[in-house]
């Protein structure tokens, strides 16, 4: 489905009041898949997206080569956001029902590769900081400097079955 700035309104609201997806449980869990050279599917979890305005998104394209080399070759890219609240799904098991879809399909297609803002970095890393001073920050997070712009023009809701009640966002 095209994406409305209504649809696209409601996807920031879905996606929460925050800035970009990181791995706090609270926050929604993203997934980018692409297509490999050989024309097969790959999957790859990312927590830099950064959602904007005007149906578009950046990320920092630093920690998956196999995604990275897919998308220099075809820039075509599907974002997997699921909620990843867990009183969303207690409360889903508890009525047997979503309130709204767990999940959102976001298609697009992404830009060059740059190298990021001080903005753009510190925008990404400001959610982080009480993480800096664990071992894993630094390799996991504290090199990152390049990032793409993703343009999407599609998405679509994660239906499950009889439990989703709407349709769309």
């Amino acid at each position: 489905m095209a994406i409305s700035d209504q649809h696209w309104s409601n996807i920031l609201k879905f996606f929460g009041n925050y800035t970009h997806a990181t791995a706090s449980p609270a926050l929604p869990y993203c997934a980018f898949s692409t297509v490999n050279e050989d024309g097969s599917p790959r999957v790859a979890p990312y927590t830099s997206l950064i959602l904007g305005e005007n149906m578009q998104g950046f990320y920092l394209d630093e920690l998956s080569h196999h995604t990275s080399s897919n998308l220099e070759r075809d820039q075509r890219i599907c974002v997997l956001i699921v909620k990843n609240n867990k009183w969303f799904w207690i409360k889903t098991l508890i009525f047997g029902r979503f309130d709204h879809p767990p999940g959102i399909r976001l298609m697009g297609k992404v830009g060059k590769k740059r190298e990021a803002t001080e903005l753009e970095i510190r925008a990404f890393k400001k959610p982080l900081r009480s993480l800096k001073f664990f071992k894993g920050y630094e390799p996991i997070w504290g090199f990152m400097k390049y990032g793409r712009e993703i343009y999407f023009d599609a998405f679509e809701t994660v239906k499950c079955r009889t439990m989703t009640e709407t349709e769309t966002i």
